[in-house]
């Protein structure tokens, strides 16, 4: 018994400590102090609706689109930020979130450049294509306009595991993407009906955005990957060159007189996150096992 309570106390003692240390990190969450100058906005990760995936210690790299509305709500609230750049270096993620940052990005009231590091594409392409003005290194990873669908089966596998999945439906098409059975070639049929038609949307999106040719837009959205010297080439980007060149061009785009301010915002780091940063615990998370899942990468 008081084994137990040993064990007990120092489990409540850790927790204690833990909890601390993420109170500190939440209060201590803010944006610099706004002062003249140009506001970047990280976009890293995947980019999703509602948060990363979240393993035992750690979770994943990810901007959700609520990060850059709070940012940009912040930057149109505060009249000496004169221009926003987005640091880029994402390879998409889902449809819904990459349209949803897509349009936040084109309703800005300020300047929007967009620096792609080492990868701005597919759902990230998507949202640097509504930027005022794109800039990339010449070796970064650009463009892969298309859509992808992962449909998980393993019936295979539990059939030789003798497990038995019984399915009750009501409408033919209701379980479509089963990982339990063969999908048939009238539902394929239909799953590539989908991401045909996303994936019209979104080389629409980039023509108007970007300016171009629907027909030349269609021409380079096979899920081709450009390096930045292609891309500007194709008219994917305005420039070529490093994060100051970017900072540059949103001085000139903000008016900014002089040399601008650099403002950094800084996302809340939860409790797992501030964990891992602390004690180097490594997790890959898992996605559900048997999901159908549509993106843009």
């Amino acid at each position: 018994m008081k084994r137990f309570w040993k064990v007990f106390i120092v489990l409540a003692v850790f927790f204690s400590i833990a909890l601390f240390f993420g109170l500190v990190g939440y209060l201590a969450y803010s944006t610099q102090v706004f002062g003249d100058g140009v506001l970047v906005v990280p976009l890293k990760g995947a980019i999703t609706l509602d948060g990363c995936d979240v393993g035992l210690f750690s979770m994943s790299s990810c901007t959700t689109v609520s990060d850059i509305k709070e940012a940009f709500e912040q930057a149109e609230a505060d009249s000496t930020v004169k221009a926003i750049l987005l640091d880029v270096n994402s390879g998409g993620g889902s449809v819904v979130a990459s349209r949803e940052m897509m349009r936040v990005v084109k309703s800005s009231k300020k300047p929007v450049v967009a620096w792609i590091g080492e990868v701005g594409a597919s759902g990230a392409y998507y949202v640097v294509s509504a930027a005022d003005y794109v800039i990339s290194d010449a070796d970064s990873m650009v463009g892969s306009i298309g859509v992808v669908a992962y449909i998980l089966h393993y019936y295979d596998l539990l059939d030789e595991l003798g497990v038995n999945v019984t399915v009750i439906k009501a409408g033919e098409t209701k379980d479509l993407g089963s990982p339990y059975r063969p999908m048939t070639e009238g539902e394929r049929l239909d799953m590539q009906e989908m991401v045909d038609k996303i994936h019209v949307d979104f080389m629409d999106d980039v023509a108007v955005n970007r300016d171009l040719d629907p027909s030349f837009v269609e021409s380079i959205s096979e899920g081709e990957i450009y390096l930045g010297s292609e891309a500007l080439t194709l008219g994917l980007i305005d420039a070529v060159g490093g994060f100051d060149e970017a900072v540059s061009a949103a001085k000139n785009l903000g008016g900014i007189e002089g040399e601008p301010k650099i403002i950094h915002q800084k996302r809340q780091e939860s409790l797992i996150e501030l964990l891992n940063r602390m004690y180097g615990f490594k997790y890959t998370g898992f996605h559900n096992i048997g999901y159908k899942k549509i993106l843009v990468t």
